[in-house]
């Protein structure tokens, strides 16, 4: 499994929690709104004048259903706007003499509304986002155990094998690849032309153009893959650096 994919799944479970705490906050406001509608319709119908007294506000809670707005939703006459509050459509209440519009509104913090809600299947999406991370923290841990990092590449020693930071594995040619591990393994990252020889060519005489030619294309490779460059010291030692 590769960083990316993890964090890609890791998003697409946060974006399902969220999108499902939203859609349960909208539905709970809509029942919210559906309870007040059916307790006003109610105290209208058994209204007998047009003024709103404590006795009309007390007969509009007792229709209530939902107890979180007996304390917290008032009839009013209707209003153009409801200042961020919940609110009903307007009814319309008439008798003989007069005509009048209520509305009912309630003072609900979106604290009240979430608790209100049904949230048990995005707490349950939170649940896996935190046990993915868990287990993502734990498994990239596990996978970077006997890891040599230098620059932008890896070297698994499980694996023996060059990989980016993105865990894509880097194409070397064996000699390509003895080069760069003797370069990782080393304390400093830097080798001596004699040493580079005797290790890779250990019946060569000469392998001084050899090595010219196996640095000259190996250098290409880690500048795109690792952000590293070879750089040569007195003319004797080569030393592997990051390229800032």
């Amino acid at each position: 499994m590769k960083a990316y994919h993890s964090l890609v799944v890791f998003m697409f479970i946060v974006a399902c929690a969220a999108l499902s705490s939203m859609h349960s906050y909208r539905s709970a406001e809509r029942e919210m709104v559906a309870d007040m509608s059916q307790a006003l319709m109610q105290t209208l119908a058994e209204k007998s004048e047009m003024t709103i007294t404590p006795d009309t506000i007390l007969t509009y809670r007792s229709h209530l259903r939902i107890m979180a707005l007996r304390e917290k939703s008032i009839v009013y006459y209707a209003m153009n706007g409801d200042e961020g509050m919940l609110s009903t459509r307007p009814m319309r209440w008439k008798n003989q003499h007069s005509t009048a519009d209520f509305q009912a509104f309630a003072h609900c913090s979106v604290a009240s509304v979430l608790a209100f809600s049904d949230q048990r299947l995005p707490l349950s999406f939170s649940a896996m986002a935190l046990l993915w991370a868990i287990f993502s923290i734990g498994y990239f841990k596990r996978h970077r155990k006997g890891m040599i990092v230098f620059g932008h590449l890896m070297f698994s020693e499980a694996e023996n094998r060059f990989y980016t930071l993105k865990h894509q594995s880097v194409k070397l040619t064996p000699m390509q690849h003895a080069l760069l591990l003797m370069f990782f393994r080393s304390p400093h990252h830097q080798l001596s032309k004699q040493d580079i020889c005797d290790a890779l060519w250990p019946k060569k005489p000469d392998a001084n153009d050899t090595l010219y030619t196996l640095i000259k294309r190996i250098k290409p490779v880690l500048e795109a893959e690792g952000r590293l460059k070879i750089t040569s010291e007195r003319g004797r030692d080569y030393r592997l650096e990051v390229i800032e």
